[in-house]
């Protein structure tokens, strides 16, 4: 378990917990620890977004400020890696390095390309009818130089050792998310470890703006950082292994600004009161699909043909049920037989977190993801282990940064 100084200022840079004035990188560890009438503070860098002008639209243009950002990580960086899924986020961070001749040193398409045709199919989709298709567009095209490594993760699922990984992860809880702990030590990522300082980019996220009280509000939710965090001998490292968030980020506040007073803006002239609140609501009855539909068109609309609020004209992998059950995990639970040791632990894992932190700390699945997970389980023919750790499925309720205020609503739909 790594707290407060023990915590390497790169890894900060993805937000930490603060329970009675002790700092955690690690979700399960923060809960475990708070006492139960109390929740952890998640601290999104609550400094430095403070420091922002929230109340002042950014004058530059968004695509200026996402250049910006793109040479800032260029210069402070020998070797500037992208994670390119083929969702929306990273598209447009990769379209945003070729479009202004901004050099990337390497693009890495994760997925688990080694299983037979029939799993492989299901389990890279948005890889494969997405990701590669546009990058063999973009080379054809002479606009796309660097190296593309399709980094198979089947072999980090191997890694599982005992029940106690839960801790060596982020937000979820899945096998993929906890095979991200070891990318690093995939051979074509380490020739770029060891020639230099060397950030790797994720496209997290869009921003989550808040009508509440009849004011407009952001902030961050921690549900959003699905990333594995490191632990062990690769946090001692992370000097050398950096995770970067494009558009969320101490060392650039401005896009996040940007992206709100523009998503504000159009809500503010073309919906109403009603369907703000509905439509951005910090409760559970959020949707985060209806949100993205507006998001989405807003802020990335040079890269994306879709009026606000309708249905993606492109293809993308649909939210999965469960946040500890992904589409790129079938393959894994499909193959338990041939990885009973790995599947066992990892059951093992959720049980370990359904015992040692209270129920109340997870989400409450509805009726239709009750229904859901039974068809999974039955699909996959899995038993009572998972019943055993059933609340833990749905994983945890997911804790607000600071709000930071913007402004008084003002509707010209209800005038």
């Amino acid at each position: 378990m790594f707290t407060n100084q023990d915590i390497p200022a790169s890894r900060r840079k993805l937000g930490w917990y603060e329970v009675q004035g002790q700092i955690y990188s690690n979700k399960y560890h923060a809960l475990k620890n708070c006492p139960p009438d109390q929740w952890p503070h998640w601290n999104f860098h609550d400094d430095a977004y403070s420091k922002e002008s929230w109340s002042q639209e950014p004058i530059e243009d968004l695509y200026e400020l996402y250049r910006q950002r793109a040479m800032q990580l260029r210069l402070q960086y020998q070797n500037v890696l992208l994670y390119y899924s083929g969702g929306i986020d990273s598209h447009v961070i990769l379209n945003v390095f070729v479009e202004n001749n901004i050099p990337l040193d390497g693009i890495i398409v994760s997925g688990s390309f080694s299983l037979d045709e029939d799993l492989s199919q299901g389990c890279n989709q948005e890889q494969m009818l997405v990701a590669k298709p546009y990058i063999e567009h973009l080379v054809k095209q002479g606009k796309l130089k660097c190296p593309i490594h399709y980094l198979d993760t089947v072999k980090f699922h191997k890694n599982f050792k005992d029940e106690n990984w839960v801790y060596a992860c982020g937000q979820a809880l899945t096998p993929q998310v906890y095979s991200y702990n070891f990318f690093w030590q995939d051979p074509w990522i380490q020739q770029y470890l060891s020639k230099g300082t060397t950030c790797f980019i994720r496209g997290v996220d869009k921003p989550r703006v808040i009508l509440q009280d009849n004011k407009w509000y952001v902030s961050f939710l921690d549900a959003y950082i699905m990333s594995g965090t490191p632990t062990g001998m690769l946090n001692k490292h992370q000097d050398w292994d950096i995770q970067e968030y494009f558009y969320w980020t101490p060392d650039f506040t401005k896009i996040v600004n940007k992206q709100a007073h523009m998503m504000i803006d159009w809500f503010e002239n073309n919906l109403s009161h009603d369907e703000c609140q509905l439509l951005t609501t910090k409760d559970a009855t959020f949707n985060r699909g209806n949100y993205n539909k507006y998001a989405d068109s807003l802020i990335y609309g040079r890269y994306v043909n879709q009026k606000p609020g309708d249905d993606k004209p492109y293809f993308s992998l649909g939210k999965p049920f469960s946040s500890n059950v992904w589409h790129k995990d079938f393959w894994f639970f499909k193959s338990k037989d041939v990885l009973d040791k790995e599947y066992k632990i990892w059951a093992a894992g959720l049980k370990l977190i359904s015992n040692e932190i209270p129920s109340e700390r997870f989400n409450k699945p509805t009726i239709l993801e009750k229904t859901d997970l039974e068809k999974f389980l039955t699909k996959y023919q899995l038993g009572k282990e998972f019943l055993d750790c059933n609340h833990a499925m749905f994983g945890t309720i997911g804790i607000w940064s600071k709000f930071h205020l913007i402004k008084e609503a003002k509707f010209k739909v209800d005038q």
